[in-house]
């Protein structure tokens, strides 16, 4: 699918940058994002985002481990919204691309009253199944059939890039929230460290994620959108160096994949199983839907 213009400014000057597994990764000459170009059609999303595309899906250990490294990130990033907004009453909360439900499952801890959606069945069973009840559903939010105004906060970790239109999505989005309500947006960075010193290779270049933001191009966005005082953080999650070895067999980069591959070889399973918390390869944006006027 060949894009012709910006989809975030509707400029029509996209310079190329470099060729990523055959498709060229592009730059808008006017607000600076970054897109592949021309971006995989629908059949190619679908296979991708099979039953098999969280990492460890295959392993029931490594899933189990997964699970429990999100779940620790997600317990990062609700500290966060309970920061940013009040907390102190039950609030209702949609996240949309929830995956299997790890971060529903700890804001359902913390007495937010949860509901998800995602694209992949199979993940909508898992999360269910974790959840203990049916609050998640399968599909895209566009034809979901929430109420407009109905959501105290709505979560989208590690999703905006995989959209094909951000800014007609993000502004649905600002339909389904209450006036004076929040949004949380995790979000890979082209300014982060990781990006800076991989350059072409960095891990987050994938055929799936359709679009890369740095902090301007994201904060624009969100801006453009109809929302207001963001503040932005660095993406802080809880990893461990055996998923990062998973990661990287599954998303191979050249050098470090064979590298991190002997170090998983030579350390013992309890130091690779060790949770760490790191400043990863992203960022974290708060921003509020403005109250009725």
């Amino acid at each position: 699918m060949k894009l012709s213009t910006c989809p975030l400014c509707q400029n029509d000057t996209l310079s190329a940058l470099f060729l990523f597994q055959g498709t060229l990764v592009v730059r808008c000459g006017d607000c600076g994002l970054v897109m592949l170009n021309p971006q995989p059609d629908d059949e190619a999303l679908a296979t991708i985002y099979g039953d098999q595309y969280f990492i460890g899906s295959e392993q029931d250990a490594l899933r189990d481990h997964g699970n429990a490294l999100k779940r620790g990130t997600a317990k990062l990033q609700l500290a966060e919204i309970s920061t940013y907004m009040d907390a102190s009453q039950p609030l209702r909360m949609l996240e949309v691309g929830c995956g299997l439900g790890n971060f529903l499952f700890e804001a359902q801890q913390m007495g937010f009253e949860v509901q998800g959606i995602d694209v992949s069945p199979s993940a909508v069973a898992a999360a269910n199944e974790t959840l203990g009840t049916t609050c998640v559903r399968s599909g895209l939010l566009e034809t979901a059939g929430f109420d407009e105004a109905s959501f105290d906060i709505i979560v989208l970790a590690d999703v905006i890039e995989h959209v094909r239109n951000p800014k007609a999505f993000l502004k649905h989005v600002r339909t389904s929230i209450k006036p004076g309500g929040a949004l949380f947006v995790a979000v890979p960075s082209l300014d982060s460290l990781s990006a800076r010193l991989m350059g072409r290779h960095w891990m987050e270049y994938k055929r799936e994620h359709l679009f890369y933001f740095n902090r301007q191009t994201i904060q624009r966005l969100i801006t453009d959108c109809g929302f207001e005082n963001l503040t932005v953080t660095p993406g802080k999650k809880v990893l461990s160096l055996g998923y990062i070895i998973g990661h990287f067999e599954k998303f191979p980069v050249p050098i470090l994949t064979p590298l991190m591959k002997a170090v998983g070889w030579v350390l013992p399973k309890s130091t690779l199983a060790a949770p760490l918390r790191v400043v990863a390869s992203g960022i974290n944006v708060m921003a509020r839907a403005p109250k009725d006027k």
